[in-house]
């Protein structure tokens, strides 16, 4: 969803790539417009991708004094590495904890690391300096406001969920005397038209003084969604009409309209102004392809598999029926590949490596793939014979399919060649992936540039200029400038790439032609575009 809290004065020229992380709704802080409209990437670290700035009467503050306070004084504002902000809530598995017990915290996975990739699982581990909490936080009880650190991750995930699980210096009895009670999690998703009511704390596009939990009332829109952003591949995520979501409202409290179990969290929006898939924009996997969302489309993480782990001492991965991820699958290496179907080399192929995981547990390996959305990796049927895989590792190098959309590779570890039994059986149920999208399709927006004067120290009139990307669909650029007279952009000799300097054209010279042609992270070409600098 949204982004990181922290706000970036500069803006750095890169070029725009797909695979930096970051995206989720990564409710954390800094503005996609300003991005787009400077014709730059984007600043900041995200992970809730930038949202719209939210009016006030799309999520409203909640009064601490109203009966929707009283039902949210468990989510309040969490604080990570760098100062990024996020929203939490305080959970238990009965809702009646021992008061001595430290309390437990639930958030998205990016509010603990955005920097987490496709199968990266992380358990028990002690929290950087600096991560905070704060329940009940609303606008009108500032005397009330309480930080407590956080100590521990103790678990948090981006594969197929967007999940953190945080353990806080404070004791629920130490919470329950600021009449902060934790929630129960429910255990299943929500249907599609189920209405829903959304606790968070936006920050991006929000006054200073106006950054506490609001409340969205909106509905489910679908169920069981397959999602896709930047590196990431979620599944059985929630479409919601929620409004007023912006960096910060990462892991606000989705709750059903009577606001008693919590249903899931918030993780991501897509953001207007950007075009295609990509951070910031999350797409839905299924039967057509990848589906761009509408402007503004929220989504929700599911909670459910979280519940099935938790007792009333806290997370439980060895529990009978617990549906987290252990993170104990083989390690997959792989770029997460933007290619055409058919490359200078060849046919476009699956470039991943595959290695066993740091307790050695499996010696043979499982392949099979298909279009993200449609193939259930979770199924063992269609998995070719296994290999054995050795500690050097296997390379799975197969032709892609030439077939335009995301596809995604299942990658299960096994103890024997015999893909049965049950160490197969919890391979299957939490594979690795890997993903490659296959794209023939070239940009759908044209090129454009800026293009700036201004006086130089000589008196004389100079121009600036650069062209503008347009994530998703415009990443890169090649470009060229000469006279008018003797320039030729449809000409392939004299590109070169762009790399963030803009170039000084001197107006006494002109006029002058800049050429320019763009490209997408599949490195599909626009036309030749020209521009006259004069």
């Amino acid at each position: 969803m949204p982004q990181s809290a922290r706000q970036r004065s500069t803006i750095k020229e890169i070029a725009v790539r797909d695979v930096v992380p970051p995206a989720r709704i990564r409710l954390l802080a800094a503005s996609a417009a300003a991005l787009i409209t400077a014709g730059t990437l984007w600043a900041g670290p995200a992970h809730a991708t930038d949202g719209p700035a939210p009016r006030d009467h799309d999520a409203p503050l909640i009064d601490a004094g109203s009966a929707d306070g009283l039902r949210f004084r468990a989510s309040g504002r969490l604080v990570g590495g760098g100062g990024t902000t996020c929203t939490a809530t305080v959970v238990h598995a009965t809702g009646k904890p021992d008061p001595a017990r430290k309390a437990l915290i639930l958030s998205n996975g990016h509010c603990a690391d955005d920097s987490m990739r496709t199968n990266d699982v992380v358990v028990d581990q002690p929290a950087p300096d600096g991560w905070s909490f704060t329940p009940a936080f609303f606008h009108d009880n500032a005397a009330e406001h309480r930080k407590f650190t956080v100590e521990r991750v103790v678990y948090a995930t981006m594969k197929d969920i967007d999940v953190s699980l945080l353990q806080l210096s404070a004791t629920y009895g130490e919470l329950a005397a600021l009449k902060v009670t934790p929630r129960t999690l429910a255990d299943r998703p929500v249907a599609a038209g189920t209405p829903l009511r959304a606790a968070h704390a936006p920050t991006d596009g929000v006054e200073e003084d106006k950054r506490f939990l609001r409340l969205s009332t909106c509905r489910a829109t679908a169920a069981a969604v397959s999602l896709h952003e930047s590196s990431w591949l979620w599944r059985d995520f929630t479409r919601t009409d929620c409004l007023g979501i912006s960096g910060g409202s990462s892991g606000g409290a989705v709750t059903t309209a009577d606001g008693t179990r919590l249903v899931g969290l918030l993780n991501t929006v897509a953001t207007p102004g950007y075009l295609g898939c990509g951070l910031g924009r999350p797409c839905e996997g299924g039967p057509a392809g990848l589906v761009v969302p509408k402007d503004g489309t929220a989504y929700a993480t599911p909670v459910d598999a979280v519940a099935s782990c938790l007792d009333g001492t806290g997370l439980r991965l060895h529990r009978t029926g617990c549906r987290l991820d252990r993170g104990e699958q083989v390690t997959v290496e792989s770029p997460g590949q933007h290619t055409r179907s058919h490359t200078p080399q060849g046919p476009a192929r699956w470039d991943a490596r595959v290695t066993p995981d740091k307790a050695g547990r499996h010696t043979y390996v499982a392949f099979k793939s298909g279009l993200f959305g449609v193939t259930d990796c979770t199924s063992p049927q269609g998995y070719g014979r296994p290999q054995r895989l050795t500690a050097a590792g296997v390379d799975h190098k197969d032709p892609l399919p030439p077939r335009e959309g995301l596809h995604v590779l299942c990658v299960a570890g096994g103890p024997d060649g015999t893909a049965h039994g049950p160490g197969w059986a919890a391979s299957f149920a939490h594979p690795s992936y890997a993903w490659a999208r296959v794209d023939d399709t070239p940009p759908t927006v044209a090129p454009t540039v800026d293009i700036r004067s201004f006086e130089g120290e000589d008196g004389g009139k100079r121009f600036w200029v650069r062209p503008v990307y347009a994530p998703w669909e415009i990443t890169s650029y090649k470009v060229k400038y000469g006279p008018k007279a003797g320039t030729d952009c449809a000409a392939p000799e004299g590109y070169r790439p762009f790399l963030g300097v803009p170039t000084t054209l001197e107006a006494a010279k002109g006029p002058w032609t800049y050429c320019v042609i763009g490209y997408d992270n599949a490195e599909n070409p626009t036309p030749p575009t020209p521009f006259t600098v004069a």
